[in-house]
C-alpha cells in the first residue's frame, strides 16, 4: 500500500504464529499510523488499516476509554476498577498556561473539559485527513470551545491559521480564543501571576495567593 519512507515500527506477537505491527509511515507528502496484522512471517498482510495521522488525538482519546473500560471489568491487573484507573491517570497539560486556566475554572466552578474533540480542518485529494484542529478546553455548560495561544510568538500565526480553518469548516460551534496579552489581562483580573513563569515571577511583587488547585 505504502511504498514511501518507514519512520516507525513496532511489532508484537498475538497468537502462536500471529503478529501484529504499527508502523509510522509517510506516502507522498502525508503520515499515516498502519495498523497490520498477520499469519506467519511469510505470509501477506491479513488485515490492514491506514489512519491519517492527525488523527492520533483521536486515537488515545479511544485507547484510554477502553483502559478504562478493561480496567473496570478486572482485565488489567493494576486497577481495582474504572475510578482507580482514572485516579491514577492524571491530566497531563501541554504548558502551564492551560494548568492555570483550568485552576482558574476551578476556582469559579466552571465545569471544563479538556480536549474532548479533533475536528479535521484540511483534506488531500484522496480525501484523507491532513490536518486537524483540537481546542484547549470546551466549558459544557456554555456550549464554548476554549484555546490558549500563550505560547511563542513564532507559533501563533500556525495557531491562527488553523483556527481560521476550523471557523470556516465548522461556523456554527462557537470558539473563544485567548491570546498572550488577553490570557494576562485574564489572569490579573482574578489576582492570579502565571504559574512557572520565569519573567512573571522576576517582575510581579504583588505576592498574590492564587487559588487552591482542588476547589470543586
Amino acid at each position: 500500500m505504502f511504498t514511501s519512507a518507514q519512520l516507525f515500527e513496532r511489532r508484537f506477537s498475538i497468537g502462536a504464529d500471529s503478529e501484529a505491527s504499527v508502523r509510522l509511515v509517510e506516502s507522498k507528502e502525508r503520515l499515516f499510523l498502519v495498523l497490520q496484522t498477520q499469519k506467519g512471517l511469510a505470509s501477506p498482510a491479513a488485515a490492514q488499516i491506514a489512519i491519517p495521522a492527525a488523527l492520533l488525538p483521536e486515537l488515545k482519546r479511544a485507547i484510554s476509554e477502553v483502559e478504562k473500560i478493561l480496567s473496570d471489568r478486572g482485565e488489567l491487573d493494576d486497577y481495582e476498577s474504572a475510578q482507580a484507573y482514572q485516579l491514577t491517570r492524571p491530566l497531563s497539560f501541554a504548558n502551564d498556561s492551560e494548568q492555570d486556566f483550568a485552576r482558574l475554572l476551578d476556582f469559579y466552578r466552571i465545569r471544563w473539559e479538556y480536549e474532548p474533540t479533533t475536528f479535521p480542518i484540511a483534506w488531500d485529494e484522496s480525501g484523507y485527513v491532513r490536518e486537524s484542529f483540537t481546542p484547549d478546553f470546551y466549558l459544557p455548560d456554555y456550549g464554548l470551545f476554549i484555546e490558549l495561544t500563550t505560547m511563542k510568538q513564532s507559533l501563533v500565526t500556525k495557531k491562527n491559521r488553523k483556527l481560521r480553518l476550523f471557523k470556516e469548516h465548522y461556523p456554527n460551534i462557537p470558539i473563544k480564543l485567548f491570546y498572550g496579552k488577553d490570557y494576562k489581562a485574564l489572569l490579573a483580573k482574578y489576582g492570579l501571576r502565571p504559574h512557572s513563569d520565569a519573567e512573571e515571577s522576576e517582575h510581579d511583587e504583588s505576592g498574590t495567593t492564587p487559588p487552591p488547585e482542588n476547589t470543586v
